[in-house]
């Protein structure tokens, strides 16, 4: 079943359609054997049970590009859970659930992070929206663009990869936007960013951008079996807030990311990564899932 899903959702995924920032494929593991209650935590998923939506998620992914996890997250599985933990409910991660999940590009601290972010619905009986915004939607001025453009902050790992995970790590400057072969890019997660300058210019931009996409954002509630594909290059993402009862019932997301053939900008060569290490499941050596497909 999940191969003809995927030569499909391959098909379907022309450049021009991609290019929009994402895309909805509704109800297409809609089929799929319920894996169960929404656990309290990632680590207590039924593995026999979500094996069928894991398997078939993972090789519609495959499909798009370079499936691949992190070893400090979520013990390097590909296939991530994203669903309300109580002991994460005020972080800005996947886990939360009583504060916003604030506009974010996915893994924006990593060199290496994914050009494509793969969201598949488990449950979310609460309509809970998945929120989305695109940096060429986005209504900024060209001064706020050359400001932004400037390689003036330093974006960490989310908590998501541990306490301490960007100690002893000397930050390196990033750009916010930059102009890729199809257009304007963006690289955002404020909630994780140290500002590198105290540039009253710079610093009004960079808080000028978050308006800027609530005011083209639009929000996506997704339902069992939906698909949504995200451009981790063009769009941001984030989340409402909402009242998890840790009953079995509550919003429950699968993520993969996928990495394609693309170039990022040079200066991205040089950046560390704060040592976080990408798992990639088809790698034949440690050699091999440590090279970079793009800077």
């Amino acid at each position: 079943m999940a191969q003809p899903l995927a030569e499909a959702l391959r098909r379907t995924l022309t450049p021009p359609v991609l290019a929009r920032g994402f895309v909805l494929v509704p109800g297409l593991f809609a089929d799929l054997p319920d894996p169960g209650p929404t656990p309290r935590h990632w680590k207590e998923v039924d593995p026999e049970r979500s094996a069928p939506l894991d398997v078939a998620l993972a090789l519609v992914a495959a499909a798009l590009g370079r499936v691949f996890g992190w070893t400090n997250q979520q013990a390097g599985r590909s296939v991530h859970n994203i669903l309300p933990s109580p002991e994460h409910s005020h972080e800005q991660v996947g886990a939360s659930s009583t504060v916003p999940l604030v506009w974010h590009t996915e893994d924006a601290f990593h060199p290496e992070r994914a050009d494509l972010v793969i969201l598949a619905c488990v449950r979310n009986p609460d309509l809970i929206g998945t929120r989305l915004a695109g940096i060429r939607d986005a209504a900024v001025t060209d001064a706020d663009l050359a400001q932004l453009g400037r390689p003036l902050l330093a974006i960490e790992p989310d908590d998501s990869y541990g306490a301490g995970a960007s100690a002893g790590a000397v930050p390196v400057g990033m750009s916010t936007v930059w102009n890729g072969p199809t257009g304007r890019c963006v690289r955002y997660d404020p909630s994780y960013t140290r500002l590198m300058t105290d540039d009253a210019r710079f610093v009004a931009a960079f808080r000028r951008l978050e308006g800027a996409f609530e005011a083209c954002g639009r929000a996506v509630a997704l339902a069992p079996g939906d698909l949504l594909i995200l451009d981790n290059d063009t769009m941001v993402h984030g989340r409402a807030p909402f009242r998890a009862r840790y009953d079995g019932g509550d919003r429950w997301l699968k993520r993969v990311l996928v990495r394609l053939p693309r170039t990022r900008p040079e200066p991205e060569r040089r950046e560390h990564g704060y040592h976080q290490d990408p798992v990639y499941p088809d790698a034949i050596s440690r050699s091999e899932q440590c090279a970079p497909d793009h800077p």
